[in-house]
């Protein structure tokens, strides 16, 4: 996948160092996991209005564009995971 633009317009939209705000949705399951993809615990979690799901919200400080990518790549890797 060619993250290029994807770069360009965070590297557009931001000055680094930056604090970045990560929304992902999963589960109960998915908690240590999306930590460690991360490199932080969820600064917010919200479950949904049946349970079954929770929003993992990270609000972090990044160097540059590319840790943002990195971290978007390793999140990747978990399977049932939304990214919003």
């Amino acid at each position: 996948m060619d993250l290029t633009k994807l770069q360009a317009l965070l590297d557009d939209q931001y000055t680094w160092p930056s604090k970045y705000k990560f929304k992902f949705v999963g589960n109960e399951g998915h908690r240590e996991d999306l930590a460690k993809a991360v490199g932080h615990k969820a600064t917010n979690e919200r479950p949904s209005k049946s349970g079954k799901y929770i929003s993992f919200t990270f609000d972090i400080r990044l160097n540059s564009s590319q840790e943002v990518i990195s971290i978007y790549q390793e999140v990747a890797k978990i399977s049932g995971i939304i990214a919003l």
